[in-house]
């Protein structure tokens, strides 16, 4: 699809989503460890259901993707974080990047429950 269309499902259908960044913390040498923070980033996205065809012993459930505009988001989706809004966490399990004439223009997260 083509992120012009994408863009347009996002302004029309979209939904205030956050997405859920953790990163580890400062090593507190008292403890011995790390701790975790997280950082959340306000956006309006788009969910959509995606088929990928059928795969040789691969079961999907739910196969769902997010396209997240790349303006105003203050940061980039990583593998591993996570999405929260209407009533679903979910985790981003891959990211592409979408370019018109090599401008970023949004991302398209794969994501699972």
């Amino acid at each position: 699809m083509r992120a012009y269309n994408l863009l347009k499902l996002v302004e029309r259908y979209g939904s205030e989503l956050t997405l859920v960044k953790s990163t580890t913390g400062a090593y507190d040498p008292t403890t011995g460890s790390a701790t975790p923070t997280t950082e959340n980033f306000i956006f309006t996205g788009y969910f959509y259901n995606s088929e990928e065809g059928i795969v040789l012993n691969d079961v999907r459930r739910g196969s769902r993707r997010v396209v997240i505009p790349y303006l105003g988001l203050g940061t980039e989706p990583d593998d591993g974080d996570q999405i929260t809004g209407i009533g679903d966490t979910v985790n981003i399990t891959r990211v592409s990047t979408m370019y018109n004439a090599g401008t970023a223009v949004c991302y398209v997260c794969e994501v699972s429950e």
